[in-house]
């Protein structure tokens, strides 16, 4: 890289620490006033209310009674999933060992919402499980559009079967959505080449997969050393499990390799200055990315369309 590109990187980067910490002062400032001047009913008593969270089994994602309750209320108020969801993650809670791989019905409307927002054409997807996030989002797509998905179904070898079976039943949607078996790293180069070669890069990825190759992931997305990137210069990146149980906040267990993977991404990605970096309490933490420099572009333009 440049000294030049190098220096602009690193200020970047410097002025979204700063900013960042600058807010987190002044969002702490804020809440503190209203700990000390808070009248009336609040999520603290909630949380203690035995008429709210009384026989409430926390979720190991959401951590506690009234953390549960509330992801339960967010998504019984929210547009609710075709049969066709509903029957994938159905058959995954009965024939499966890990059904908690299963993406919440929020994220699928949250991945919903993103193409229909952005013009999303072409979705790549990084982890499929059953095909429950692939079809949710095949599901919007008009004819012509994708859904390229990569899993070597290692975590689960009987997941795939049962993808296969979604997939079928899945009509239309299901005929968008191209399975590749392969690993990621794999599948992600071999996409990389073909983009290169003329093919159409991709609008918004997905990633909800094993977490020690998260930064590679990005990188390949990125794709910084090839003359056209896999993602295009206006796309999303979505990534799951960023918080990853509540793991990422408790200091002795960054020595396990998953949590420490998920750390360093999340680390990595707000460092860089490459992105505009979300990350939303969804769940298990999402977290969405889309290239600076775009971003700038548009600024300078005085424009939010391509």
């Amino acid at each position: 890289m440049p000294p030049s590109s190098l220096m602009g990187s690193l200020a970047v980067a410097g002025a979204a620490v700063a900013t960042t910490l600058s807010l987190q002062w002044l969002w702490a400032r804020a809440t503190a006033r209203v700990r000390r001047g808070r009248k009336g009913y609040s999520s603290i008593d909630a949380a203690k209310d035995a008429e709210v969270v009384k026989g409430v089994i926390p979720d190991a994602y959401e951590g506690t009674a009234l953390a549960t309750l509330r992801h339960d209320y967010c998504v019984s108020h929210s547009s609710p999933l075709s049969p066709l969801l509903q029957t994938v993650a159905q058959e995954t809670q009965r024939q499966l060992r890990l059904p908690q791989m299963l993406s919440s019905p929020l994220t699928v409307q949250l991945l919903q919402t993103l193409i229909r927002a952005s013009g999303a054409r072409r979705i790549l997807e990084i982890g499929t499980y059953t095909g429950f996030t692939a079809l949710g989002m095949a599901e919007i797509l008009k004819e012509g559009m994708e859904v390229v998905c990569l899993d070597d179904f290692s975590d689960e070898a009987q997941a795939e079967a049962l993808c296969h079976q979604m997939l079928s039943a899945g009509g239309a949607a299901g005929a968008r959505i191209q399975l590749r078996r392969q690993a990621a790293l794999q599948g992600l180069r071999e996409l990389s080449e073909a983009v290169e070669a003329g093919e159409e890069p991709f609008d918004l990825c997905f990633i909800d997969a094993d977490k020690e190759n998260q930064v590679a992931y990005v990188e390949e997305l990125f794709g910084a050393q090839r003359s056209r990137p896999l993602l295009a210069d206006d796309g999303l990146i979505v990534v799951d499990n960023t918080l990853w149980y509540s793991r990422v906040l408790r200091p002795s267990h960054r020595h396990d390799t998953s949590t420490a993977a998920v750390v360093q991404f999340n680390e990595h990605v707000l460092q860089s200055g490459r992105w505009h970096v979300t990350m939303l309490p969804v769940r298990d933490g999402i977290t969405i990315l889309q290239r600076a420099q775009r971003l700038t572009k548009m600024w300078a333009q005085g424009s939010h369309r391509p």
